[in-house]
């Protein structure tokens, strides 16, 4: 009898633990049901850039006094995954300060030339040697469509001043407007020489 007595004990002990395990587990269950989703933070872009020079950036091309832009279209296609994004900043790199220097963003308007004006700041005061950085003042955002950013100067004298890459020159990397003939030219067709210019906008 005394076995009878210990087995039938140790089954209900068994049974109600397995009772409390399946109801504390359904428990848990419920719980995590009721807990939100984690919600991934909207993608950004700290490093995102557009821009044709290459790496070897350190030089830029003689040019005779006069009044320049020297230019980087971008296409939709160069675009790309970038449209509704914002425009933070234009970097370029000067080697001889000019006279009186601008960045500008133009809208689109053809193959061969820009269209309205879209951006423009006077940075002769706070340009040096090198890289410089410009912050927008405004907000402007990518749209699928061209945008062309673009270096203004001006040249008392001849001398090197926006700086480029040793090229190879890539379509829409270089192109140059003379105020002299009044047309945006590639620098490749105006001089022969192959570059890009070392003029890039941050997008953020």
């Amino acid at each position: 009898m005394k076995p009878d007595n210990f087995y039938v004990p140790a089954r209900k002990l068994g049974f109600a633990l397995l009772l409390l395990f399946s109801l504390h587990c359904g428990k848990d269950n419920d719980n995590n049901a009721n807990v939100p989703p984690i919600i991934t933070p909207p993608e950004t872009c700290p490093n995102c850039q557009l821009l044709y020079y290459g790496q070897n950036a350190a030089d830029a091309p003689t040019l005779d006094a006069g009044s320049y832009e020297a230019s980087a279209r971008f296409t939709p296609a160069k675009i790309g995954n970038l449209v509704d994004k914002t425009i933070k900043e234009i970097r370029y790199y000067i080697m001889d300060k000019p006279d009186s220097i601008k960045v500008k963003l133009y809208g689109p308007l053809n193959d061969s030339a820009p269209g309205n004006l879209l951006y423009s700041a006077d940075v002769t005061d706070s340009t040096k040697r090198g890289w410089n950085t410009h912050i927008l003042t405004q907000a402007l955002t990518l749209k699928d469509e061209d945008i062309w950013l673009s270096v203004e100067f001006k040249l008392g004298s001849s001398r090197k001043t926006v700086g480029c890459d040793p090229g190879p020159a890539l379509p829409d990397g270089d192109w140059l407007y003379n105020a002299m003939d009044d047309q945006w030219i590639p620098f490749n067709v105006r001089s022969g020489t192959s570059i890009n210019w070392t003029i890039r906008l941050n997008i953020g």
